[in-house]
């Protein structure tokens, strides 16, 4: 009887020991796609007391990096690689100087705005060579993509999870002109040799690009440009095929989590300048598990618009949080547990956005 009681004792202690190092290697990180959506100085004058409450509430969840699924900029800087060049020149140095100057390492995929914003046709169509160049020599991602797409195409691993970003704007006749938003060819060959490649060296795959693939999603003040085809696609099926765990896009400037054949996407973001609640989500990695948390807080924007080259309609003048929003800080809107356990995969603690039968129905 004895020896069945220490078998227990010892057997209830190593399952504590191996549940406090998966604790203790736990580690996250954080995705904000649409950040900023704007032309923006630093420092903007009405801007940076609540810009940099957002930023420093990131670096309050020590993230090892920030994800930002496209749309930094408004990016309407002509056609020609000269005056392209020289409006990179003045916005995407401040904004990486937002995140190097809070120590945020980050990681961005490509929008529509960075080159040059839909649709494209004419001289719009054949500039998008010279947008992709200025974001590949500005924001520095790896250059371990497809030949025809150094540095807007990427993959990384960090830890115990791989993490590729697609460029979803592909040479190609549709409806947004000569410019369509999808991932075939030669990248999305590349594409399932990075993830057969590394699927035994990592627990969890995540996948990051601009725009949603299953649908139908919120939107606000947005095109809502999708990936084409949708769940349909041969990118959807091959990260269906590879067991991905997580997509992350952008674009609609709204919420929508929708989960389908293992899959959860995550359509979420900023649009900070114009939207009145700005969300991040939150992941917190683990050996056989994946905790998402959005997390969202109340903006108030002003009055009157920022300039914006060859745009109508630009941000507020000034944004603010309040002093009673600021002691809350960012809420929870939403949880979910991606759980992996005997080859196979479930997801618990659904609440909030993530529980799908608020979602909007075609």
């Amino acid at each position: 009887m004895k020896h069945i009681v220490l078998f227990a004792l010892l057997f209830s202690v190593a399952i504590q020991l191996v549940r406090a190092d998966e604790e203790s290697t736990a580690w996250t990180f954080v995705s904000i796609p649409d950040f900023l959506n704007f032309d923006i100085e630093y420092p903007q004058e009405g801007w940076e007391d609540a810009l940099g409450f957002i930023l420093d509430s990131m670096k309050k969840e020590a993230p090892a990096f920030v994800m930002v699924a496209g749309d930094l900029v408004m990016g309407h800087w002509g056609t020609s690689k000269k005056e392209i060049d020289e409006w990179a020149e003045r916005y995407y140095p401040p904004w990486v100087g937002r995140f190097k100057d809070r120590g945020l390492k980050v990681y961005t995929s490509l929008g529509d705005h960075e080159v040059g914003d839909n649709p494209w046709r004419g001289k719009k169509a054949t500039a998008v060579p010279f947008y992709k160049d200025a974001f590949r020599r500005h924001l520095e991602m790896p250059l371990n993509g497809p030949e025809h797409m150094q540095g807007t195409a990427f993959y990384w691993r960090h830890r115990n999870a791989l993490f590729v970003s697609v460029d979803v704007f592909e040479k190609a006749p549709g409806r947004q002109g000569e410019i369509s938003a999808q991932v075939t060819g030669r990248q999305l060959t590349w594409f399932k040799k990075v993830l057969e490649a590394n699927r035994r060296l990592v627990d969890h795959i995540i996948v990051m690009g601009h725009t949603p693939v299953l649908r139908p999603v919120r939107k606000f003040s947005s095109s809502g440009m999708l990936l084409e085809k949708g769940r349909n696609s041969d990118f959807w099926k091959t990260m269906v095929d590879h067991k991905v765990d997580l997509y992350l896009c952008g674009e609609v400037h709204a919420v929508t989590c929708t989960r389908l054949s293992g899959i959860q996407q995550v359509a979420h973001g900023g649009l900070i300048g114009r939207t009145s609640k700005p969300n991040y989500l939150v992941v917190t990695v683990q050996k056989n598990k994946l905790s998402l948390e959005l997390k969202e807080i109340d903006l108030v924007n002003g009055k009157g618009m920022l300039w914006q080259k060859n745009k109508s309609r630009g941000p507020y003048k000034t944004i603010a949080i309040s002093e009673a929003r600021k002691k809350r800080g960012f809420t929870s809107i939403g949880t979910v547990q991606i759980i992996k356990k005997d080859g196979g995969k479930s997801f618990s603690a659904i609440r909030g956005f993530f529980d799908e039968k608020k979602n909007p129905v075609k």
